[in-house]
Protein backbone atom coordinates (compact mmCIF):
# COMPACT_ATOMS: atom_id res chain seq x y z
CA UNK A 1 0.00 0.00 0.00
CA UNK A 2 2.90 2.32 0.75
CA UNK A 3 4.42 1.67 -2.68
CA UNK A 4 1.15 2.56 -4.39
CA UNK A 5 0.98 5.84 -2.46
CA UNK A 6 4.51 6.71 -3.62
CA UNK A 7 3.56 5.96 -7.25
CA UNK A 8 0.40 8.04 -6.93
CA UNK A 9 2.40 10.86 -5.32
CA UNK A 10 4.92 10.81 -8.20
CA UNK A 11 2.09 10.86 -10.77
CA UNK A 12 0.49 13.92 -9.16
CA UNK A 13 3.88 15.62 -8.94
CA UNK A 14 4.51 14.88 -12.61
CA UNK A 15 1.05 16.23 -13.51
CA UNK A 16 1.74 19.40 -11.52
CA UNK A 17 5.04 19.89 -13.34
CA UNK A 18 3.35 19.38 -16.71
CA UNK A 19 0.60 21.84 -15.75
CA UNK A 20 3.23 24.36 -14.64
CA UNK A 21 5.07 23.98 -17.95
CA UNK A 22 1.83 24.57 -19.85
CA UNK A 23 1.19 27.74 -17.84
CA UNK A 24 4.74 28.95 -18.52
CA UNK A 25 4.29 28.27 -22.24
CA UNK A 26 1.03 30.23 -22.18
CA UNK A 27 2.76 33.15 -20.43
CA UNK A 28 5.52 33.11 -23.07
CA UNK A 29 2.90 33.22 -25.85
CA UNK A 30 1.21 36.19 -24.15
CA UNK A 31 4.57 38.00 -24.02
CA UNK A 32 5.13 37.33 -27.74
CA UNK A 33 1.62 38.60 -28.54
CA UNK A 34 2.32 41.78 -26.58
CA UNK A 35 5.53 42.24 -28.61
CA UNK A 36 3.61 41.67 -31.85
CA UNK A 37 1.01 44.24 -30.76
CA UNK A 38 3.76 46.83 -30.32
CA UNK A 39 5.21 45.87 -33.70
CA UNK A 40 1.75 46.22 -35.28
CA UNK A 41 1.30 49.67 -33.72
CA UNK A 42 4.71 50.71 -35.03
CA UNK A 43 3.92 49.49 -38.56
CA UNK A 44 0.47 51.10 -38.45
CA UNK A 45 1.97 54.44 -37.39
CA UNK A 46 4.53 54.20 -40.19
CA UNK A 47 1.79 53.58 -42.75
CA UNK A 48 -0.29 56.50 -41.46
CA UNK A 49 2.77 58.76 -41.67
CA UNK A 50 3.50 57.58 -45.21
CA UNK A 51 -0.06 58.36 -46.24
CA UNK A 52 0.22 61.86 -44.77
CA UNK A 53 3.48 62.47 -46.65
CA UNK A 54 1.85 61.19 -49.86
CA UNK A 55 -1.05 63.64 -49.60
CA UNK A 56 1.28 66.54 -48.76
CA UNK A 57 3.31 65.70 -51.88
CA UNK A 58 0.15 65.58 -54.00
CA UNK A 59 -1.02 68.97 -52.69
CA UNK A 60 2.44 70.52 -53.13
CA UNK A 61 2.63 69.18 -56.70
CA UNK A 62 -0.79 70.62 -57.49
CA UNK A 63 0.21 74.01 -56.08
CA UNK A 64 3.48 74.01 -58.06
CA UNK A 65 1.60 73.03 -61.23
CA UNK A 66 -0.98 75.79 -60.77
CA UNK A 67 1.67 78.43 -60.11
CA UNK A 68 3.77 77.27 -63.07
CA UNK A 69 0.79 77.54 -65.45
CA UNK A 70 0.16 81.08 -64.25
CA UNK A 71 3.84 82.01 -64.58
CA UNK A 72 4.14 80.53 -68.09
CA UNK A 73 1.05 82.45 -69.20
CA UNK A 74 2.34 85.74 -67.74
CA UNK A 75 6.16 85.52 -68.10
CA UNK A 76 6.72 82.64 -70.52
CA UNK A 77 6.94 84.72 -73.70
CA UNK A 78 8.73 87.96 -72.78
CA UNK A 79 9.69 90.62 -75.26
CA UNK A 80 13.34 90.88 -76.18
CA UNK A 81 13.61 94.39 -74.75
CA UNK A 82 12.87 93.00 -71.25
CA UNK A 83 16.04 93.17 -69.10
CA UNK A 84 15.32 89.66 -67.73
CA UNK A 85 14.56 88.13 -71.12
CA UNK A 86 17.09 85.29 -70.84
CA UNK A 87 15.90 84.26 -67.37
CA UNK A 88 12.21 84.21 -68.29
CA UNK A 89 12.80 82.55 -71.68
CA UNK A 90 14.98 79.85 -70.11
CA UNK A 91 12.94 79.11 -66.94
CA UNK A 92 9.34 79.87 -67.90
CA UNK A 93 9.03 78.91 -71.59
CA UNK A 94 6.96 75.78 -70.79
CA UNK A 95 5.11 74.30 -67.80
CA UNK A 96 7.65 71.53 -66.97
CA UNK A 97 10.53 74.03 -66.96
CA UNK A 98 8.52 76.40 -64.77
CA UNK A 99 7.62 73.55 -62.39
CA UNK A 100 11.29 72.58 -62.10
CA UNK A 101 12.25 76.22 -61.47
CA UNK A 102 9.62 76.53 -58.73
CA UNK A 103 10.72 73.22 -57.22
CA UNK A 104 14.31 74.47 -57.06
CA UNK A 105 13.21 77.62 -55.28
Amino acid sequence: ENVEDDGLHMDTTLLRIIRLLRILRLLRIIRVIRFLKQLYLLAYGFMEGAMAVFWVAILAGAAIYLCSVILVRTYGHPTEDNPDYEFFARNFHCVPAAMFTLFEI
